[in-house]
C-alpha cells in the first residue's frame, strides 16, 4: 500500500480487498480527498461491536474486557446487555457505559466499553434509549461520535422498527456533519450479497431481506458506507450470527451485524472482519474495524480525593501539631479577604497530607476462573461437549468465588461491629446491596429533545438555574447597624463540635474534620475572622459561592426539573452560619404557628401524620365531613424573594447584625452546576434559599408562616376544637412546604384555596395546580363543585401519598399498614443476599432487620389504628422473615414456635407497635369537635 501526498489533495490507497467506488476495475479512477479529512496513519486502534447476549451472569464481564485486551480492542460497543437502568461501571480499569430499560424488565440495551487510556478522550455519553447509545470522543482534526444500536428483532411490529430509525434519525442529524460518525451493532437485517451505489461493497453474504432494505434505506439517506461488505474474506469472516438449529449438516450463519461510517471517512477504515474464536458464550461473533485515527486528550475537571478518616485519626497528634505551627505564623490583619486567604492556606496544607486515593476495591474474580475461560474459548468451534463441561465447571468455581467474597465481606461487617463502627459497618452494608446509579446522560430540553453533547448539557443546566433564580429585586439600603454582640468562643467550639463529618466539601475544599482539630491559637484566629465579618458585613468571595449538584427527584429523570439542586457550600461558612442559626432559632420560633412541623425541635412528621389521623378520624366517627386540599408548591424553596425575606426577618425583631449577614450572604451571593466532571460558568443567585444551608430550612418556616398569617387573617374556617378553656380552629397543617388545607365544607375550602392564592403571589410562590389534589373524607360519597385555582379544576382524588404515608378517602388504616408490609417485604428482598447470609451472626443479621425490615415497617406507627385482623397480618410478615433467615420453607413443616426456639426469642413487631403508641400517647391531651 502506498499514499502520494500532494500540496492539496491525497490520492486514494489501493486495497487489495476488492473494487471500491469511484475506482475502475482497471485501476484508471484516482479519488481525490480533502487533507483535512486525513488522519495520522501512524495511529491505528482495533473498534469491534459484539451482541454479548445479556451481562447479568456472573463474571461475564470480566470475560468481555479478557477478550477485549487479548483482540487489543480500544473500543467495544455491544448489545443484549440486559441491565436495568441506565449509568457506568468499572471492570478491571475498563469503563462500561450502558443504557438500558428503567423499571422492572431487563430486555435489550446497549453500551460501550472502553480502555483506561481511552477513557481521557471521552468527550461525553448519551444514553439515547435500550436501542442505542452514543459515545462521543475527542479526535484530530475532528471529532468522533460511535453509536451503538441493538435494532429490533424480526418478530418486532413496525411501528417498532420505524421508532428506532427516527429515534436513530435524530442522533445523526444532532451530530455535526463535518465529524466522523460511525454507526455499529446489531441490526437484525441482512444486507446480502450485491454493491449497491457507493453504499455497498461487494462483498456481503447471503440475501438481502425486508429489514436488510429499510437499513439500506437509511444508510443512503445517512451517507454511510456498511463496511463489513468492502473487503473480499473467507465466509467465516463474514458472518455475525449462529442461528439456533445450526449443525455441520445444517449450516445456518448469517451477516446481521455492520459497522457504517460516513461515506467521506471511509478510507479510516482499514479492514473489518469477525473473529469466531472470540467466545463469550453467545451466538454472535465479535466484529472487529482497524481503524486510522488520532486522538486528543481533553482537560478534564479533576475530581477533589476524599479523605481517609482512618488516616487522619491516626495521625491525629502530628497534624494538631502542624495545625497550631501554621496559625502561629498567621497575621492577623484586619483585611477580611487576606486573613481568610491565610487561614484557607494554613488548613489547606494540613489537609493535603491527609488526601490519598481509595484503595482499589478486591473482587471475587479470580485467575482460575479467567484461565478456565480462556480454556473454553479453545473449544468452541471443535467440540461442542467440552464446551459445555468447560462452562459448567466455571459456574461452579464463580459460585464458590462469590461465596468466598460474601463471607470475607461478612467478616469485615463482624470485624467493624465489634468495634461499634456503626458507621462503617452500615456502610459496607449498602455495598453488598447497592445498584449502580444512574448517570444522568439523557437530558431532554424544554420541548423534549434530547441533547447530545455534554456542552449543550451543561449551557442547559446553566440557562435552567439562570432563569430559576431571575427574580427583580430592589437594592435594599444598609441601615445603622448597632445591635449585635461578639462571637464568642464556646458559641465556636459548640458550632464545631455539632458540625456533621463525611459532608461533601464545598468550593474551597476545607473538610470540617481539619477543622475539628484546631487548637486555641487556630480556634482564636477563627474566632477574630467571623468577628470581623460579623461586624463589618463584609463576606468573603469563597463564601459567597457554592457549587449546584442535581439529585434526581423520581425514577427516571430526564428534564432539569425533574431534579433538586443541592448547594455545596464552603465548612468553614457551615461553622459560621450554625453560630447564626443557634441565635436566630428561639426568635423566630415564637412567630412559627403551632400547625408547621418541619425542621423543628421535638416535632417531626409523626406528629403532623398524628395529628390529621385524629383529627379526621374524630370528624369521621361524629358524621362531619372533612375537605382537604394536599397543595404542592412550584420550587417552593428557590422562588422565595430576598427582599420579602429581610422584610419578614426586620419584624421578628432579630439583631441588626444578624440582619446585615443574611442579606449580604443572600444578595450577592453566586453559583455554578457540576454535571459530572464538567461545571458550568457562574450564574448569580436572585431569589431561593438554599438547599443544603443549615439556615435555610428555618428561614423558609418563617416566610411560609407570614404567607399564611397573611392568607388566613380575617377569616374563621377550619374544623374547632373545643377544650375546657378555650376553642381551637385548624385549617392547615404543614411540614415545610407540604400543606394540607382542611375544613368542614366545600365553600370554607374554595375561600382559603383563594386566599393562599393570593397571599402566594405576594411572596413569589405558586401552587403547582396539576400536582395539588382534592380529597373528601366522608362515610357516604358527597358530590360537589370542582375547586379551582388559576382558573383550573384541581383533581379530585380518591387517594393520596402525604409524608410517605398513603391516605385514603374511606379512611382504611388497614390500607397504609398493607403498603409498608409490602414495602418492607421488596427492601427484604433486595437485601437477602446480606440476611439469608449464614457467614453473619444471627444476631448481626436480627439487628439489621430491626434497622432496614422493621423500620419501614413501622413508620407512622403512632398514627395506626390498628384491629386484630392487622396485628395477625403484621405478626404473620414478622414470621415470614424469621423463616427466611433461618432459609426454612413452608413445606417443612416447621411452627411458628420451634421457628421462635431456634432464635432463642419472641414475637417483636406487635409489642413494639404497642410500647411506640403508649410512648408517643403518654401527654396526649384529648379535644372535643
Amino acid at each position: 500500500h502506498h499514499i502520494i501526498i500532494s500540496r492539496k489533495y491525497q490520492m486514494a490507497e489501493e486495497s487489495y480487498y476488492g473494487p471500491e467506488y469511484r475506482r475502475p476495475l482497471n485501476g484508471a479512477g484516482v479519488r481525490k480527498i480533502s487533507c483535512s479529512a486525513t488522519f495520522d496513519v501512524t495511529s491505528g486502534y482495533k473498534i469491534a461491536t459484539w451482541n454479548v447476549r445479556s451481562l447479568i451472569a456472573a463474571g461475564k464481564s470480566h470475560n468481555l474486557v479478557r477478550e477485549m485486551d487479548r483482540l487489543k480492542i480500544a473500543i467495544l460497543g455491544i448489545s443484549e446487555v440486559r441491565w436495568i437502568g441506565s449509568g457506568s461501571c468499572t471492570v478491571d480499569d475498563h469503563q462500561i457505559f450502558y443504557s438500558g430499560q428503567e423499571g422492572p424488565s431487563n430486555w435489550n440495551g446497549v453500551g460501550f466499553v472502553i480502555t483506561k487510556d481511552m477513557n481521557k478522550y471521552v468527550k461525553s455519553v448519551c444514553n439515547v434509549s435500550d436501542r442505542i447509545i452514543l459515545l462521543q470522543l475527542s479526535a484530530k482534526p475532528v471529532n468522533v461520535n460511535f453509536i451503538q444500536v441493538y435494532a429490533p428483532p424480526s418478530y418486532s411490529s413496525e411501528d417498532e422498527i420505524e421508532e428506532f430509525y427516527a429515534d436513530l434519525k435524530k442522533v445523526r442529524e444532532k451530530l455535526c456533519s463535518q465529524e466522523i460518525t460511525i454507526i455499529m451493532g446489531d441490526w437484525n437485517a441482512k444486507i446480502g450479497e450485491g454493491k449497491e451505489d457507493k453504499i455497498v461493497g461487494a462483498f456481503g453474504l447471503g440475501d438481502r431481506n425486508e429489514r436488510g432494505d429499510r437499513l439500506l434505506e437509511f444508510c443512503k439517506e445517512a451517507n454511510h458506507c456498511i463496511m463489513n461488505t468492502f473487503f473480499k474474506l473467507p465466509k467465516r469472516r463474514l458472518y455475525t450470527w449462529t442461528a439456533p438449529g445450526h449443525n455441520p449438516t445444517h449450516i445456518i450463519r448469517n451477516q446481521i451485524d455492520y459497522i457504517t461510517i460516513n461515506a467521506r471517512y471511509r478510507n479510516s477504515v482499514k479492514g473489518v472482519k469477525t473473529y469466531p474464536s472470540a467466545d463469550i458464550n453467545s451466538d454472535h461473533n465479535i466484529l472487529i474495524a482497524d481503524l486510522k485515527l488520532k486522538f486528543k486528550i481533553l482537560k478534564k475537571q479533576v475530581a477533589t480525593s476524599k479523605m481517609d478518616l482512618e488516616d487522619l485519626n491516626k495521625n491525629k497528634e502530628k497534624l494538631t501539631t502542624e495545625l497550631k505551627r501554621k496559625f502561629e505564623n498567621i497575621e492577623i490583619e484586619d483585611d477580611i479577604e487576606q486573613l481568610w486567604l491565610h487561614t484557607k492556606e494554613a488548613i489547606h496544607e494540613v489537609a493535603s497530607t491527609v488526601k490519598k486515593q481509595r484503595p482499589k476495591k478486591k473482587h471475587w474474580m479470580s485467575d482460575e476462573i479467567l484461565d478456565l475461560m480462556e480454556e473454553r474459548r479453545q473449544y468452541k468451534n471443535r467440540d461442542p461437549e467440552m464446551y459445555k463441561t468447560k462452562n459448567k465447571e466455571i459456574r461452579r468455581k464463580i459460585r464458590e468465588a462469590q461465596q468466598k467474597d460474601l463471607e470475607f465481606k461478612c467478616v469485615e461487617i463482624e470485624t467493624l461491629e465489634k468495634k461499634h463502627d456503626s458507621f462503617n459497618m452500615y456502610k459496607k452494608v449498602k455495598e453488598l446491596v447497592q445498584s449502580v446509579t444512574r448517570s444522568g446522560n439523557d437530558l431532554v430540553d424544554e420541548e423534549g429533545n434530547l441533547i447530545i453533547k455534554e456542552e449543550d448539557r451543561i449551557k442547559t443546566w446553566e440557562n435552567y438555574i439562570k432563569e430559576l433564580f431571575e427574580d427583580h429585586r430592589e437594592v435594599i439600603e444598609t441601615e445603622d447597624v448597632s445591635t449585635g454582640q461578639n462571637m464568642n468562643i464556646l458559641e465556636l467550639e459548640t458550632a464545631i463540635k455539632l458540625s456533621k463529618n463525611r459532608k461533601a466539601l464545598g468550593p474551597d475544599n476545607i473538610p470540617v474534620e481539619v477543622i475539628k482539630l484546631l487548637e486555641s491559637m487556630g480556634k482564636e484566629t477563627l474566632l477574630i475572622l467571623f468577628n470581623n465579618i460579623y461586624n463589618t458585613g463584609i463576606i468573603p468571595e469563597d463564601w459567597l459561592k457554592s457549587t449546584f449538584v442535581t439529585l434526581p427527584k423520581k425514577q427516571n429523570a430526564k428534564s432539569c426539573k425533574d431534579y433538586r439542586t443541592i448547594s455545596l457550600m464552603s465548612h468553614v461558612l457551615k461553622v459560621f452560619l450554625r453560630i447564626i442559626h443557634s441565635r436566630l432559632y428561639l426568635k423566630i420560633e415564637e412567630h412559627i404557628g403551632e400547625t408547621q412541623f418541619g425542621f423543628r425541635n421535638n416535632l417531626g412528621t409523626r406528629e403532623a401524620l398524628f395529628g390529621i389521623q385524629v383529627l379526621v378520624q374524630k370528624c369521621r366517627d361524629l358524621g362531619h365531613p372533612v375537605f382537604m386540599c394536599f397543595i404542592d408548591f412550584e420550587k417552593a424553596f428557590d422562588k422565595v424573594r430576598h427582599n420579602k425575606l429581610i422584610e419578614v426577618l426586620r419584624k421578628t425583631g432579630i439583631h441588626d447584625k444578624d440582619l446585615r449577614i443574611i442579606k449580604n450572604l443572600y444578595f450577592n451571593q453566586k453559583a455554578n452546576v457540576r454535571v459530572g466532571m464538567s461545571v458550568s460558568e457562574e450564574v448569580e443567585i436572585k431569589r431561593g434559599v438554599r438547599q443544603g444551608c443549615i439556615l435555610s430550612p428555618l428561614l423558609f418556616n418563617l416566610y411560609s408562616e407570614f404567607i399564611f398569617k397573611e392568607a388566613l387573617e380575617g377569616i374563621n374556617c377550619g374544623i374547632e376544637l373545643k377544650t375546657e378553656d378555650s376553642t381551637i380552629t385548624i385549617n392547615n397543617l404543614r411540614y415545610a412546604d407540604d400543606t394540607v388545607l382542611i375544613t368542614k365544607s366545600h365553600a370554607e375550602l374554595q375561600l382559603i384555596v383563594n386566599r393562599v392564592i393570593e397571599a402566594c403571589e405576594n411572596y413569589g410562590l405558586k401552587l403547582n395546580a396539576k400536582k395539588t389534589k382534592i380529597m373528601i373524607v366522608n362515610k357516604k360519597p358527597i358530590r360537589t363543585p370542582a375547586i379551582r385555582a388559576y382558573n383550573t379544576e384541581l383533581e379530585r382524588t380518591k387517594s393520596v401519598t402525604y409524608l410517605g404515608t398513603y391516605i385514603h378517602e374511606d379512611w382504611d388504616p388497614g390500607r397504609e399498614i398493607k403498603i409498608r408490609i409490602e414495602k418492607a417485604r421488596s427492601t427484604f428482598f433486595k437485601m437477602r443476599k446480606v440476611f439469608c447470609c449464614r457467614s453473619l451472626k444471627l444476631d448481626l443479621r436480627m439487628r439489621l432487620v430491626r434497622c432496614y425490615i422493621f423500620s419501614i415497617l413501622l413508620y407512622g406507627v403512632e398514627s395506626w389504628t390498628v384491629t386484630a385482623t392487622l396485628l395477625k397480618k403484621i405478626e404473620a410478615f414478622e414470621m415470614w422473615v424469621y423463616r427466611r433467615l433461618l432459609k426454612v420453607s413452608w413445606v417443612d413443616r416447621v411452627t411458628n414456635v420451634e421457628i421462635l426456639q431456634r432464635l432463642n426469642k419472641n414475637t417483636e413487631v406487635v409489642r413494639s407497635i404497642k410500647t411506640k403508641k403508649l410512648e408517643y400517647l403518654g401527654p396526649y391531651r384529648p379535644y372535643n369537635i
